[in-house]
């Protein structure tokens, strides 16, 4: 359901609504003030995974994005793995940038690998392998390198939450070898109080570099998404008078003309948009 009501990754993401852009800009500036380990903290429809893709082409460096959903694991092997697996095409284009400028050493090796080879790479010798792509993006002055992290876990009660409690924690304990790399997670509020009573240490850390997507739209959010799909004042009316929307419900009622069942959304009156 969740990738129907998000835009396309091919067709990029314009983000709506002046609370969803501060959110980014607070992002862009951590990444700017060397954050390495960034989250994203939203309930289910808050907008996360807009907001993440919506750092393509609006960072600074190399942006990857991984989509964990559909991952049966959530280990760092699994989590690295998906990283290069959904990035290949930068991958191979950064190969081969390293062998036009003649790379040697380990970098000579990973610029010469097929992509099978490195993919076989990240998924058996994934901190390795990283540390390679970061070393990579620094030669070829693309820094910082920036990995989005989408949905890791869908609960607490996942029976992953341990192996993507301790991946994140490795990654972060790493970070010292990656300085060029930066972590963006999107995290949902009950994950990240299940990690706060597993690895205090951890959440500790999570916490510096938080931020906290509104469960609701404002006013201001919904006047401007509205504007964006031409709708009048009047139909901004019927809207409001639904009530509190997540910024998924809205989108999905201006892509699906005011569907509320296909949004979730549940009202005793019918509302129509003509």
């Amino acid at each position: 359901m969740q990738r129907l009501l998000v835009p396309s990754r091919s067709s990029g993401v314009r983000l709506l609504g002046p609370s969803w852009r501060a959110a980014r800009d607070k992002i862009l500036s951590m990444v700017h003030e060397d954050y390495q380990l960034i989250t994203i903290i939203g309930r289910a429809g808050a907008g996360k995974t807009t907001l993440l893709l919506s750092l393509e082409g609006v960072v600074d460096g190399v942006f990857m994005y991984a989509d964990m959903t559909e991952t049966r694991d959530r280990d760092l092997s699994a989590i690295v793995y998906t990283v290069f697996t959904d990035n290949v095409r930068k991958i191979q284009e950064i190969q081969e940038r390293l062998r036009r400028i003649g790379v040697k050493g380990l970098l000579r090796a990973f610029a010469k690998a097929g992509i099978d080879e490195v993919l076989e790479s990240a998924k058996l010798r994934p901190m390795e392998t990283l540390k390679l792509l970061n070393d990579a993006v620094g030669l070829l002055g693309m820094s910082p390198l920036v990995i989005g992290i989408d949905e890791g876990l869908l609960s607490q009660d996942d029976s992953r939450a341990m192996d993507f409690i301790n991946a994140i924690h490795a990654l972060r304990n790493n970070m010292q070898a990656l300085p060029l790399t930066r972590i963006v997670i999107t995290l949902l509020p009950d994950v990240v109080n299940l990690i706060s009573k597993v690895d205090t240490p951890l959440f500790d850390i999570l916490r510096l570099g938080a931020i906290t997507l509104p469960d609701y739209v404002t006013r201001e959010d919904l006047k401007e998404v509205i504007q964006e799909y031409g709708l009048s004042e009047t139909e901004m009316g019927k809207i409001e008078a639904l009530g509190p929307l997540t910024m998924r419900q809205l989108i999905c009622l201006m892509n699906t003309k005011m569907d509320i069942i296909k949004c979730g959304i549940d009202t005793a009156g019918e509302i129509s948009i003509e």
